[in-house]
């Protein structure tokens, strides 16, 4: 038994890694073809990564939990070498791990296609924004990843509660970007107390300030309270 698993297992990766290779290879001779932007049917802001299959071709396959249409769930996500990279450059810490992670892999004697394993990782990116289309109408089981984009601290912050209650432990990046993000909500609602001081009426202030979800809010209330605090 162990022996038929040893053979069969090169030949099943071999095999998975070559169908999402010629996959990938179509999409890309689509694009040159047709030269078109292709409008993007999803855009996910947070997800963690379970596998990622890679080889020697220009495409990475990764396998992610994250929300989409308001359900947590669990699909594949193709991207190019170069979407691939970005995700890493905009994901601090967690990019960091995981860039060294394939350069391991890279450097390992281990056959091709090459996977990393990474449900004990818990690395979960929240950093990025990943604009994404179907490659088959309406199956979400995979999705073409067509842009890589980096959030603002401000929209971490608006995705934070969901994200907590998504992935449970979140961890944005770092203690510093935690710190950046605190310190950017407490100087928008120091903005929103100066408009109200100029006599601009409560949803004038909210608007401008940036405030205008109430959770935000909140959190920008506490996050100046805080900071005002420690001054003392």
């Amino acid at each position: 038994m162990r022996k038929e698993k040893s053979k069969n297992s090169p030949s099943l990766r071999k095999l998975i890694t070559l169908l999402r290779v010629n996959i990938c290879d179509v999409i890309n001779e689509t694009d040159m073809k047709t030269q078109t932007f292709i409008k993007p049917d999803f855009n996910i802001q947070a997800f963690s990564i379970e596998r990622i299959i890679f080889d020697d071709s220009d495409l990475v396959s990764i396998d992610i939990h994250c929300r989409l249409l308001d359900k947590f769930t669990k699909t594949t996500l193709l991207f190019t070498f170069s979407k691939f990279n970005d995700l890493l450059r905009f994901s601090g810490s967690n990019g960091e791990k995981l860039q060294l992670m394939v350069s391991d892999k890279l450097l390992s004697n281990d056959e091709k296609p090459y996977i990393l394993q990474l449900k004990d990782a818990e690395l979960i990116f929240s950093t990025c924004a990943l604009d994404i289309s179907f490659l088959l109408a309406d199956d979400a089981s995979c999705f073409n990843v067509e842009e890589v984009s980096p959030l603002s601290y401000l929209q971490q912050a608006k995705n934070l509660r969901t994200n907590m209650q998504d992935f449970n432990s979140i961890r944005l990046d770092d203690k510093i970007a935690i710190n950046h993000i605190l310190k950017e909500i407490a100087t928008m609602y120091r903005y929103y107390k100066g408009l109200k001081e100029l006599n601009l009426n409560e949803n004038a202030a909210r608007e401008k300030s940036g405030l205008q979800n109430d959770k935000l809010f909140k959190i920008a209330f506490h996050a100046a309270s805080s900071n005002e605090s420690v001054k003392k």
